[in-house]
């Protein structure tokens, strides 16, 4: 399976950091409502799991480091870039450099 990793620093704190993974997560969603089958956060709400049509992710906030790491299908991988920009796009906008 392709596989898109990508690891960001940050300095907001973890609560506040939940908070933007959560959006993020949100925004994707929304954007692909038809493509998002399931998501399942953990107890502490630092790790989601999206699964949908043709991908499975997860999401993860650390007070240091968000973290999004996406398997897709094989055949969603003609989209890959598509799927890299948006997700480094959403990065920027949420935990800027």
């Amino acid at each position: 399976m392709p596989k898109i990793n990508r690891t960001r620093k940050h300095t907001l704190g973890l609560d506040d950091a939940k908070v933007l993974v959560k959006k993020i997560v949100e925004d994707v969603k929304q954007s692909y409502p038809m493509l998002v089958d399931d998501i399942r956060w953990n107890n502490d709400n630092t790790s989601a799991q999206v699964k949908g049509k043709m991908f499975e992710g997860k999401f993860q906030v650390t007070a240091t480091d968000i973290s999004i790491d996406i398997d897709l299908s094989f055949l969603a991988k003609p989209f890959m870039g598509k799927v890299e920009s948006r997700i480094d796009t959403k990065l920027e906008e949420y935990f800027p450099a």
